[in-house]
């Protein structure tokens, strides 16, 4: 996948009408399209707000986790869902069959009569749990871009004619309005910091910081959306076998541990008291050192529905990806960009 340049105009003057758009969209297929066409340019807005060398941004990620949530949108992950029915099924029907006494020999018999159960249910249950969850995270997918992205163009729009935080700050949602109005407001002052900071690894590190805070904040607002997109009975499941994604042309699962880029930088400098303290919040949500870890041991999630689990994965990924350029590649080519922004369905490979 390429590059794509937006003027700045579109990038900022117009972000706000662009996100908009994007929300008031009544076709969920294409709705999650502009909606990822949206992170990618308020990705660029802020990259170029950040400056040259702060790395990937929290937009940057939004982009191939807006594509991820396009798969369930368009239910093509529903062939495994049935799958994983007829294996749940199998399983349950050995272990009652053992429970209720049956000779060995009978045992494989269960076993087929369980896969058949769990695939004649998987027809109809798992048929409308999919449903149920592509509406989920449709709504998850506009709710990130309303929550985030609208404040991300407005943060950007006030810094261009004048550097000054305080102002921003007060335009954030009350506590009255937003579930974590807090983690917002850490989100954009480590990201006003990598702004103003000429130095390469703090640049980078409130960076990284800003996009913990605004990653966390998401995840809360998110949380009755990934509760009820997954079903009890089956989340670890799911999280184990349907919990793959790209980012660019590499696929990650978050059942695996996050792997260690061969050019993940050597650990930098010790934080200043401001990013120290920040440091330790992330740690108390996620459990997990954040800065300087040349490993990533035990980040694995086995229940992508417990908030600690995805913290521990996301910040974990974010650390050791930060400056790959591949989180920074655009979605979609030149042409599939503009029939998005046209309202239509790009042609070729896109999903």
């Amino acid at each position: 996948m390429s590059q794509v340049n937006t003027s700045p105009n579109t990038a900022v003057g117009s972000l706000q009408k662009e996100i908009r758009l994007a929300l008031r969209e009544p076709d969920p297929v294409l709705a999650n399209l502009k909606i990822t066409r949206c992170h990618y340019l308020l990705a660029q807005a802020l990259q170029r707000t950040l400056g040259e060398g702060a790395g990937a941004n929290f937009h940057s990620w939004a982009v191939w986790g807006s594509r991820k949530a396009g798969v369930t949108i368009r239910q093509e992950d529903l062939d495994q869902a049935k799958r994983d029915g007829s294996v749940v099924g199998s399983v349950v029907g050995l272990g009652c069959g053992w429970l209720l006494g049956w000779a060995p020999g009978w045992l494989p018999a269960a076993a087929l009569l369980g896969a058949g159960c769990g695939l004649a249910v998987g027809q109809l249950i798992i048929r409308r749990s999919r449903k149920r969850s592509a509406d989920l995270i449709l709504a998850g997918n506009r709710t990130v871009l309303e929550d985030i992205g609208l404040q991300t163009a407005r943060f950007v729009d006030l810094l261009a004619p004048a550097p000054e935080l305080a102002g921003f700050l007060a335009g954030l949602p009350s506590p009255s309005e937003a579930a974590q109005p807090a983690l917002l407001r850490q989100a954009f002052t480590q990201y006003f910091e990598a702004y103003r900071t000429h130095d390469p690894a703090e640049k980078q590190r409130a960076a990284y910081l800003g996009n913990c805070f605004a990653v966390w904040h998401e995840h809360v607002r998110l949380e009755p959306y990934i509760q009820g997109a997954m079903p009890l009975i089956i989340r670890r499941c799911v999280t184990q076998r349907l919990l793959q994604f790209d980012i660019g042309p590499l696929r990650l699962a978050v059942a695996q541990d996050v792997p260690v880029p061969d050019t993940l930088a050597a650990p930098v400098a010790p934080a200043s008291a401001q990013a120290a303290s920040a440091l330790g919040l992330l740690r108390a949500v996620s459990g997990h050192a954040l800065d300087g870890a040349k490993t990533l041991p035990e980040t694995a999630a086995r229940d992508w529905t417990q908030i600690k689990e995805r913290m521990r994965y996301v910040f974990a990924l974010f650390h050791a990806f930060h400056t790959e350029p591949q989180v920074r590649l655009a979605p979609y080519e030149p042409n599939q960009f503009a029939a998005i922004e046209a309202g239509q369905y790009p042609a070729g490979a896109w999903r």
